[in-house]
């Protein structure tokens, strides 16, 4: 088996994971991610790593501990379930705020 290049390589800069391949990492960092990092990102077991708390964290540190894990810690490798690419990606993606929230559309009074 090739070893896959470091996350956040020149090589990987370009590669993007299909628009349904993010939906399902965007899905993992929710829920898989969200069982450790608290269902909003804010922390818990593990610490918080919404786009406030990662924007200054360099983001081929956040791709490697993604990828690698954190060993002698409850962060596992996703190396397994997930390509050095994708990694990169998820990294880049937590680092972006959030969108700002739809305002809602105010509904008419029935009578």
């Amino acid at each position: 088996m090739e070893a896959q290049p470091a996350p956040s390589s020149p090589v990987l800069a370009d590669i993007q994971p299909s628009p349904a391949r993010q939906q399902e990492l965007r899905r993992m960092l929710a829920h898989d991610c969200g069982s450790c990092h608290g269902l909003r990102l804010t922390g818990g077991l593990g610490p918080a790593i919404h786009a406030e708390a990662v924007q200054q964290m360099p983001q081929a540190a956040i791709a490697a501990t993604i990828y690698h894990g954190r060993p002698g810690t409850p962060m596992p490798a996703w190396k397994s379930m997930i390509t050095a690419a994708e990694a990169d990606w998820l990294a880049a993606y937590m680092q972006r705020p959030p969108a700002p929230k739809q305002e809602l559309a105010t509904q008419e009074h029935r009578p």
